[in-house]
């Protein structure tokens, strides 16, 4: 059997392309398999789609034969300004999380882990150009050079923009060994102990730092 050719190619991300980013999100998250409710897991999936647009002025997206498999968000300080409809459009969906139970137990570890990497970074107290909001690439289609392509053009974007250094967060549900592995540096780390359907997992939670 023959192998189909790869077209990889990339350009800026564009409304169309939110549904199939979604579903990319939702399986690299688990929440198909986690929520009982099949409803909760789309809501948790466009919910956090949301809250991510709302922070980006920099968004591009890696494509396998014109499909998105994999997307980097990222923001220079002072530029752009907030999105507030998509804020609004998280907002919502977030409320309709809220009336059910299961709902709540999710948006509940999100707050928690939000809380945790907010209090990461001011206590280490120092000030950044940008940051690298998010970046995800398709399990099934890592190894081909989309993250590589993805971080090139984020670096280039907060130098071409006037910054000097971005920061962003991960954990060890994550590969940080590939930032590691392209000299970000670990400033600050905490740990999490979460309750996910009655099981208790435990999570590393680290803050990097990248000079450009």
């Amino acid at each position: 059997m023959v192998q189909k050719k790869e077209d990889i190619t990339y350009r800026d991300l564009e409304k169309e392309d939110y549904p199939r980013l979604e579903r990319i999100i939702g399986e690299t998250w688990g929440f198909s398999r986690r929520c009982k409710n099949k409803k909760v897991a789309g809501l948790l999936e466009k919910a956090y789609w949301a809250s991510l647009l709302t922070q980006e002025n920099f968004a591009r997206v890696a494509l396998i034969n014109g499909k998105p498999v994999g997307v980097v968000l990222a923001r220079r300080e002072g530029k752009g300004k907030r999105n507030f409809a998509m804020n609004f459009r998280g907002l919502f969906y977030m409320f309709r999380l809220a009336v059910n139970a299961e709902g709540r137990s999710n948006l509940k570890i999100f707050r928690e882990l939000n809380q945790q990497n907010r209090r990461m970074f001011k206590e280490q107290g120092e000030k950044f150009d940008g940051e690298l909001i998010y970046l995800n690439i398709m399990r099934n289609k890592k190894g081909k050079g989309l993250g590589n392509q993805l971080w090139e053009d984020t670096k280039n974007y907060i130098k071409n923009s006037g910054g000097k250094n971005f920061f962003f967060f991960t954990d060890t549900t994550c590969d940080y060994k590939f930032y590691e592995k392209k000299g970000c540096r670990r400033i600050a780390a905490s740990e999490k102990i979460l309750d996910i359907g009655g099981q208790r997992k435990h999570l590393e939670m680290y803050l990097y730092k990248y000079d450009l």
